[in-house]
């Protein structure tokens, strides 16, 4: 009796080795895929060695567990394996059952299992913990009354008595058996609903990875700075804002210096913002801050600081802070309420002085009557007199022309016809000034919408600015008019061999009445920025010791007409010929552009 007690206990470990090596391949989830194969395997081994108690033990047994890992292996193995196992199983009966044998093919109960084995897989696979165990308890009990059945036939057969132990060892054979199958499938269901926990553990890891790197980007490219606490005021998220809006008052804090720390090491890291700090507490406290304004390092921020309540309980578990800058927003509001002040002043402005002309032309009027009628040394006081008053109407003219917001009408005109026009004026002015002009005109350079007289108080303004700045010059002065077509946009270069212009008068050049001229009145290059504006251009300064070239770059529409060939080349050495005539020309300045 021991010695069959040893032996069923051994049977016992051997039906249990395809749960064992299912845990073992477990043990590493890239292996879970192999799983079938490695339960296939591990229960033919098992199933063999089950076979062997039955021929070659000390006390061969009425029957062996074969069935166990055989059922195993179909069912968790599926079809493949399954087929598989019963090739297997087959050639481990020719192989034992060999003539001679009193037990013959017929006999083995296993044989008559397959096909409802077979036909449970689907189920199987599809069952729960629960389901698994009782099916394979159904068919390990089903298994034991099929071997005991057959074995009484093989006893009845071989005319022997079925005596008291006989039957103990049967009854002890079957409850190990059916033990046996109990542990064997709960262990393995549980080593399987472990994997899935640990399968669907990773799963909601990974996805909880990728939102949390979502979130934490977004918070970091958001324009708001974000802090938050736990109920411990310790810190607990920090994002890019923040720590930016932080390293202004200590540049070599990071995020490391912060996160985990009690919120008070604030005060002493970075420096104080106490409407934060309260806020912050305030909210821990339940209640919440909205849209305070405070000023920090000269920086404006919006502070707003809420409680974070628990879904479930509502208990406060912590509280976030977040700054808004509204620095430059700030100060976009100023300019905008600047620019409607001073909108409305050049309104009021341009209204007064359009009512202005007309006194100016009657008094204009009377000092031409008072001059005629005067002797003749009185002439030269009333021609300083209508000097002024000429040179007071061009101001308001030119103040005009910057406050109105005017509509102009453009046509399609090639730059170059304009500048051809203004040559001769140009060169009456160089002559004067003992100056040179040198044009450089592209010959790709395409027609494009124009307003011709915008056109040429810019090419005027702009040339005679370079004149002025050229008097002075000791050495040779050029005046130089280029033209290109760069980029799809159409380039006016005008250029002078001055000694430059500072580097702080540059950046005033545009602004309106700002002028270095003592006769100056600071309208010139504001107009001139206006009617590139209004032509859809820009204009840009690039000066030093060699000279200034102001560039006028006009970008055309895709219905701009294509490149025109303009002859240039006569143009300049017809005016190269003739330059001492157009010197000696000294025509009125507003006359002759309405000439041109």
């Amino acid at each position: 009796m021991y010695v069959a007690l040893k032996e069923v206990l051994l049977q016992s470990l051997i039906a249990c080795i395809p749960a064992i090596a299912y845990q073992v391949c477990s043990l590493k989830p890239e292996r879970v895929s192999r799983a079938p194969l490695v339960i296939g395997l591990s229960s033919a081994f098992s199933m063999l060695l089950c076979i062997v108690f039955t021929f070659y033990t000390e006390m061969p047994q009425p029957f062996d567990f074969r069935f166990l890992p055989f059922t195993i292996g179909v069912m968790y193995g599926g079809y493949r394996v399954g087929f598989l196992m019963i090739g297997l199983y087959i050639g481990m009966l020719g192989f034992f059952y060999h003539d001679g044998h009193p037990q013959k093919l017929w006999s083995d109960a296993l044989l008559y299992m397959i096909p409802l084995l077979f036909a449970f897989i689907n189920s199987f696979r599809q069952s729960g913990f629960r389901q698994r165990v009782t099916i394979i308890l159904s068919f390990s009990f089903a298994g034991i009354v099929l071997y005991s059945l057959v074995y009484g036939v093989l006893l009845w057969r071989h005319e022997r008595v079925i005596d008291g132990s006989m039957l103990l060892s049967m009854l002890m054979l079957g409850a190990a058996f059916f033990l046996t199958a109990y542990l064997a499938v709960y262990y393995m269901e549980e080593t399987r609903e472990k994997l899935f926990l640990v399968q669907g553990y990773e799963i909601v890891s990974t996805k909880y990875r990728e939102e949390a790197e979502k979130l934490n980007l977004l918070i970091d490219t958001t324009p708001l700075g974000v802090i938050a606490v736990d109920a411990q005021t310790n810190i607990t998220a920090l994002n890019d804002m923040m720590l930016r809006s932080m390293q202004n008052a200590a540049p070599h804090v990071t995020k490391g210096d912060i996160l985990g720390r009690p919120f008070r090491c604030l005060l002493t890291q970075v420096g104080d913002i106490p409407t934060l700090y309260d806020g912050m507490y305030r909210a821990l406290a339940g209640e919440k801050m909205e849209g305070v304004v405070v000023k920090l390092d000269e920086r404006e921020y919006v502070v707003s600081t809420s409680a974070i309540r628990s879904e479930t309980t509502g208990a406060i578990t912590g509280a976030v802070g977040m700054l808004h800058d509204i620095t430059e927003l700030s100060k976009l509001r100023a300019e905008l309420g600047k620019m409607d002040r001073l909108s409305l002043v050049g309104q009021m402005a341009a209204s007064i002085t359009h009512e202005i002309r007309n006194p100016m032309a009657v008094i204009r009027g009377f000092i031409q009557l008072l001059q005629e009628k005067s002797p003749a040394h009185l002439k030269e006081y009333y021609r300083i007199v209508m000097e002024e008053i000429d040179r007071a109407n061009s101001i308001i003219n030119d103040f005009l022309a910057l406050a109105q917001n005017r509509i102009i009408e453009k046509e399609q005109v090639h730059l170059h016809d304009i500048i051809h026009q203004l040559s001769p004026l140009l060169w009456a002015d160089a002559n004067m000034r003992g100056q040179e002009i040198a044009l450089k005109l592209a010959e790709n350079v395409p027609v494009f919408p124009v307003n011709v007289k915008e056109m040429k108080q810019l090419i005027l303004n702009l040339s005679r600015n370079a004149m002025e700045a050229m008097e002075a010059m000791d050495t040779e002065a050029v005046l130089t008019l280029e033209t290109r077509f760069v980029g799809g946009q159409v380039q006016l270069r005008i250029q002078d061999t001055g000694s430059g212009i500072p580097a702080d008068i540059v950046e005033r050049l545009f602004e309106p009445f700002y002028t270095t001229k003592s006769k100056g009145t600071g309208l010139g290059l504001p107009l001139c920025l206006s009617i590139v504006e209004q032509h859809d251009g820009t204009i840009e300064v690039h000066t030093g010791e060699d000279g200034t070239v102001f560039e006028a770059a006009f970008r055309l529409e895709q219905t701009s007409q294509s490149p025109v060939h303009v002859p240039t080349a006569a143009w300049d050495s017809s005016l190269a010929q003739h330059p001492v005539q157009l010197g000696n020309m000294q025509p009125d300045k507003e006359e002759a552009l309405n000439q041109v």
